[in-house]
């Protein structure tokens, strides 16, 4: 047990509620876009973010460093810091005009913990390190979970190198390079900082990016898995353009009504899954277009271009949506006589959260009083750790209005709830002497 109990570690974090409204104000202000906020991967915003937790860290007396993607480290020292140290993390980057918490929310809460840590004279056995990881967001780069991969080592030169970013088109070396960080040391062969020799566990808090807190109304939940997915980031559908009314139907090669089929029978297979007992399964198809330079209302398109993504708890449910994938592609292809472009794959396997510290997590919520639910989440890179056999564990905050848009609007309360859990899981599990 905790010299310090619930009620005291709760009362701390409370009173450090000032630093993290001031967190989320500064960056908000530092970042804003014509709506919401915009923190590029080694772009300004996430940078700001950076440089703004480096300067609250100082300030609070807490040790920062800095690793070769200029991702970094907050720590409250341990008693013995050889002892593996307990490390929480989340990302700093947003997508374009996005929101003021995802990812962002985790590292105040971190910066939080350790701040009542301090100032309550806690110390623990080991480190307590908060980390701001960069890149975690796909839309960048291409790939997500960027920083995390290179924190343990899954992410080699080779691979980084041949990142661009998707809005400048200039590389991610570069991009690294105009933040003030030496380059150079990333062609070293550089292993990965985190690992389970040095890290306990590791634990993110985020905001829920759906509505089922909300509409349960309930504050927290703790997740039991992060889905794994398949995405097609770039797919194209060719055919060939024709006139809409002299062309007969035997004789269109219809880009556009292919993908159209593609979609709607990949979604017959996914409530098919659903109703025969696929657990927490999605399917997103968040872009479809023509070519605004060729198409028309009289007009057969010859292509189409869009984004294909879906994905679930299980493995089972994955391999089962590649397979109807495949076979849907081929059969429509060649009885529409038009060509699918799949060869651009991105993919993630579902990850099971740590037992031991889901339950942990749902005792420190039940000796804080607050009231939690049990649930699936989406990717975060929480899941790069786990598969690095860190044990892992997460806490959800509600969040009206979802996430990925500039109306994320996180409560206050329930955030600081959510880090009394977190608060208390790190003392716990680093131990306190």
């Amino acid at each position: 047990m905790s010299v310090l109990d619930a009620h005291q570690l709760a009362e701390g974090v409370d009173k450090q509620r000032q630093l993290a409204e001031q967190l989320f104000q500064t960056l908000l202000d530092r970042t804003r876009d014509t709506e919401g906020v915009t923190r590029a991967g080694w772009g300004e915003g996430e940078q700001a973010a950076v440089e703004l937790l480096h300067d609250v860290a100082h300030s609070l007396g807490l040790e920062t460093s800095f690793d070769e993607l200029g991702q970094i480290y907050i720590t409250l020292p341990g008693r013995d810091r050889s002892e593996p140290q307990i490390l929480i993390g989340s990302h700093l980057d947003s997508i374009p005009r996005g929101g003021n918490f995802d990812g962002y929310a985790g590292v105040v809460a971190g910066v939080v913990s350790l701040a009542t840590l301090k100032e309550a004279g806690a110390v623990p056995q080991g480190d307590i390190t908060v980390m701001g990881i960069r890149g975690e967001e796909s839309v960048w780069y291409g790939i997500a979970y960027i920083g995390s991969r290179f924190a343990v080592g899954d992410l080699p030169f080779s691979e980084l190198e041949q990142l661009h970013r998707a809005d400048t088109r200039r590389s991610i070396i570069e991009h690294i390079s105009a933040c003030g960080y030496d380059t150079a040391k990333l062609q070293q062969e550089i292993k990965g900082r985190i690992s389970p020799e040095n890290t306990k566990a590791y634990l993110e808090l985020h905001i829920e990016q759906g509505p089922v807190l909300d509409e349960r109304e309930i504050p927290v939940a703790i997740p039991s898995a992060i889905r794994g997915n398949v995405r097609y980031p770039e797919a194209r559908c060719l055919g060939r353009y024709g006139h809409a009314s002299a062309a007969p139907i035997d004789n269109r090669q219809d880009a556009m009504l292919a993908v159209a089929e593609l979609i709607h029978r990949f979604d017959l297979f996914w409530q098919e899954q659903i109703a025969s007992g696929a657990p927490d399964t999605q399917l997103t198809v968040g872009r479809v277009h023509t070519d605004s330079d060729r198409d028309g209302m009289t007009i057969v398109a010859g292509e189409c271009r869009f984004t294909f993504n879906f994905g679930g708890t299980t493995s089972e449910f994955i391999a089962a949506g590649e397979a109807q994938l495949e076979s849907l592609v081929t059969e429509i292809a060649t009885r529409r006589n038009v060509k699918f472009e799949m060869e651009r794959r991105v993919s993630s396997e579902p990850v099971v959260l740590n037992e031991g510290l889901r339950s942990l997590l749902f005792e420190l919520a039940a000796d804080h009083q607050v009231p939690c639910h049990e649930m699936a989440t989406v990717g975060h890179d929480a899941a790069v750790f786990s598969k690095a056999d860190i044990p892992t564990a997460m806490i959800l905050v509600r969040n009206q209005n979802g996430s990925h848009n500039p109306e994320e609007a996180m409560r206050m309360v329930d955030f600081m709830q959510g880090t009394h859990i977190l608060t208390s899981a790190a003392l716990r599990l680093a131990g306190e002497t």
